[in-house]
């Protein structure tokens, strides 16, 4: 009978010799390979079945996040990897059997094609994960893996701790300049367009940084507060908002909704920050003004599940809001119930069937929904 790790105490690992402790380790590595594979195969197959709307989620990374937990940086890699293993038989075959470490095979399936997946194969099986690395920075799509000139001198790491207010400032300043290229530009590309930019232009005094820093800070949406009746900005005269009971928001509105809901999409779970839409809580056909209390930020996705009953928005944006899934249940809470359910199949249950864990989950989240509808 082959021996499972998973199995084994600590005192017990303590005990084996070295040789033994390897082929475990590499078993080991092997086996979360496997099931990061098979998750981003999951995820892949949930995004083009549209599984993740039963959930209220507006894709499969928001499924991902909201549903299993995931940072939203592993989501999309999960899913990205898993697509590209499609067209990579070898690859995909090496990963299934737990021959490949994960960190290299994230590496290599950038670069690698049917013709030449083998050979990657092979350099991950003889290769450090730098060495990996490395040669993927040094070749194209489709090129045969081989110890080419270097395309460029070896980098260099730059690291800095800011306060709030100066993240604030780097945050803004890096959307406006996204905003200006017409694409995303990563922070040590912004770095070194700003410094060439900068090289011949005056330098800023203290009251101008400082101006900088208030005025990032609230496009940031830390320090800003919205009141349904007025908009005020400070140093300036306080103003009204212009006819609430226009059907679209205008552009002082709209700005002060997408510094309050973090220039990204207000739904539990959804990381989308392009393509945002206000959309109205209380429907504007059914009588809902077009006040920031009335208002939230959605992106296209989320938008659309709102109007085709996927998704379901209840509260206000002061008291707070209940988002529930096409059932009628908490998006946040339908979590509880999923892992509820996955251990009664897994592990089982004793007694009879009202002791099941779902059937004990269901008592709460009702509890929980009813005090946040009265809320």
């Amino acid at each position: 009978m082959e021996l499972d790790p998973a199995s084994l105490t600590l005192d017990e690992m303590l005990r084996m010799d070295a040789h033994a402790l390897h082929q475990l380790a590499r078993k080991s590595a092997g086996t979360v390979t496997r099931y990061r594979v098979l998750l981003g195969r999951l995820l892949l197959a949930i995004g083009r079945t549209d599984a993740y709307l039963e959930h209220g989620c507006s894709s499969a990374v928001h499924y991902g996040i909201l549903q299993l937990g995931l940072p939203p940086k592993e989501a999309r890699r999960l899913i990205c990897i898993a697509r590209e293993l499609e067209s990579l038989p070898y690859l995909r075959q090496s990963a299934n059997q737990g021959q490949i470490e994960w960190s290299k095979l994230r590496e290599v399936v950038r670069v690698a094609t049917p013709e030449t997946e083998r050979e990657w194969g092979r350099l991950c099986r003889v290769r450090t994960y730098a060495e990996i690395e490395n040669l993927v920075a040094r070749s194209e799509r489709g090129e045969i893996p081989a110890d080419q000139p270097t395309r460029s001198g070896p980098r260099s790491e730059l690291r800095c701790h800011f306060e709030p207010d100066q993240m604030a400032v780097l945050e803004r300043g890096l959307q406006l300049m996204c905003q200006l290229a017409g694409r995303a530009l990563s922070m040590a590309e912004a770095i070194e367009l700003l410094f060439a930019e900068k090289l011949a232009e005056h330098a800023v005094d203290e009251q101008q940084l400082e101006q900088v820093r208030l005025e990032a800070t609230r496009d940031l949406g830390w320090s800003d507060v919205i009141n349904a009746g007025t908009e005020s900005c400070p140093g300036q005269a306080e103003i009204a908002i212009v006819n609430p009971k226009s059907r679209v928001p205008t552009k002082a509105q709209r700005r002060k909704i997408l510094r309050r809901d973090g220039h990204q999409c207000a739904v539990p779970g959804c990381e989308n920050s392009l393509w945002l839409d206000t959309h109205h809580i209380i429907y504007y056909a059914q009588g809902g003004l077009t006040v920031p209390e009335n208002m939230i930020t959605l992106c296209t996705k989320c938008h659309r599940n709102v109007h085709e009953n996927r998704l379901q928005i209840v509260g206000s944006a002061s008291r707070g809001l209940l988002f529930l899934n096409g059932k009628g249940r908490d998006i946040r809470q339908e979590r509880t119930l999923d892992i509820a359910f996955w251990l009664d199949i897994w592990c089982g249950w004793l007694g009879h069937a009202e002791e099941r864990r779902y059937q004990g989950a269901l008592p709460a989240i009702a509890v929980a929904e009813d005090l946040c509808t009265a809320a």
